[in-house]
């Protein structure tokens, strides 16, 4: 019943569709921000992995990874800094 109602109110609310697009850019933009500027721009906790990796999947996936990590704020703190450091 809970996931019927978070559908309801959440997840098909009016404007919903525009939010979740924007939401989905910044993650894209973020991720290839991140991976531009690998390893620098990662956490240090996840620069030897990403060093580790053996092939471009697998640093892509250290990136998603790293952006899993983060807080919606925190994500959105992230794409504001790589991306004004970009301009």
């Amino acid at each position: 019943m809970l996931k019927g109602v978070t559908a309801r109110y959440v997840m098909f609310r009016t404007g919903a569709d525009a939010a979740q697009a924007r939401e989905r850019a910044v993650i894209a933009e973020l991720a290839a921000a991140v991976l531009e500027g690998a390893p620098a721009t990662l956490d240090q906790a996840f620069r030897p992995e990403f060093a580790a990796a053996a092939g471009e999947k697998a640093r892509l996936r250290v990136v998603i990874d790293q952006i899993a990590s983060l807080t919606d704020t925190s994500a959105l703190a992230w794409h504001h800094r790589l991306h004004t450091a970009g301009t």
